[in-house]
């Protein structure tokens, strides 16, 4: 079948971000659970949102924020509960966030957030499909395509002990890497991408996206949405540029990398180009995550 297009004002011209847009399309098709990683804000609900309008599923897309659930009510919020379950509980009931994406798609995001009291209680609908509300006798089947989205590295919580190593092998049957901004190609047509959604008469000139580059932003595509905002609220509206946008940066780090220093910058960045994940690289160059990181996050050329 043809690609699924994807939702207007989503830039897919980066090549890591459209082989990520590819897989989920692929990875639906089978019905596949989809594990998105990603940095704070590198769009991975978006990636989910179109995983399920290319999915065709009818049903609801649901997304839960599994860090933002209630302590103690996890189960009653993921499962749902009978009336009168516990203090507190609805007189009705409630039928619960899994069961509400039936025959659509449930996105658990923060998945790394998820109390380990309650990650057996997932891996159980993981393997069944069977969803029994707290205080309840009864289960019922369940329809959902699952994808799960994650910041955290869960390789090394699992080493830490803070993700069961089983939840993780059924989550992780497709993952999916989705670049920071930082390092996308098509970083000038994201940023006007984002501009066009904030105020669609609103331009950029290209001396202000240069200059936009070269920040890190550790916030991502939400700390681009915010600065923009703040741009046009300066300036009023029309063209934004090196002006309006320069004071709402710190200056870059002037100092140039030394041959030394761009070499190992090299090195990491072809063995990260060959793997695609930043733990094989670090296995593979016998150095730590955060050494990959912070080489991947230096600029090019310094």
């Amino acid at each position: 079948p043809a690609a699924a297009p994807a939702a207007p004002g989503v830039v897919v011209d980066d090549p890591a971000v459209a082989a990520a847009f590819g897989l989920v399309e692929a990875a639906v098709r089978l019905k596949a659970t989809i594990l998105i990683q990603g940095e704070t804000g590198s769009g991975k609900e978006l990636l989910a949102r179109h995983a399920h309008a290319a999915s065709g599923r009818r049903g609801p897309f649901v997304a839960v924020n599994c860090g933002a659930l209630p302590d103690g009510l996890v189960e009653a919020e993921l499962f749902g509960h009978v009336g009168g379950a516990y203090t507190g509980a609805r007189r009705e009931g409630s039928v619960g966030l899994i069961a509400s994406a039936d025959g659509g798609t449930l996105l658990l995001d923060e998945i790394g957030e998820l109390p380990l009291a309650q990650q057996a209680a997932l891996l159980r609908f993981l393997d069944d499909a069977l969803v029994r509300p707290v205080g309840g006798t009864t289960s019922r089947r369940v329809d959902v395509q699952l994808l799960a989205a994650t910041h955290v590295a869960l390789d090394e919580a699992v080493a830490a002990r803070r993700f069961r190593a089983d939840l993780l092998y059924r989550l992780d049957t497709v993952r999916v890497e989705l670049p920071p901004l930082r390092r996308r190609a098509d970083f000038a047509a994201a940023v006007r991408s984002v501009l066009a959604a904030l105020d669609g008469a609103s331009r950029i000139d290209d001396a202000a996206i240069d200059w936009l580059a070269r920040h890190e932003w550790p916030g991502n595509f939400r700390e681009l949405r915010s600065l923009l905002t703040r741009a046009l609220l300066r300036r009023g509206g029309g063209r934004l540029g090196l002006a309006d946008v320069q004071p709402l940066l710190p200056p870059p780090a002037p100092a140039a990398a030394s041959a030394l220093q761009q070499e190992a910058r090299d090195l990491v960045r072809r063995a990260f180009e060959r793997s695609g994940n930043v733990s094989r690289t670090a296995r593979e160059l016998g150095i730590s995550r955060t050494t990959v990181y912070r080489h991947l996050r230096a600029p090019l050329g310094r």
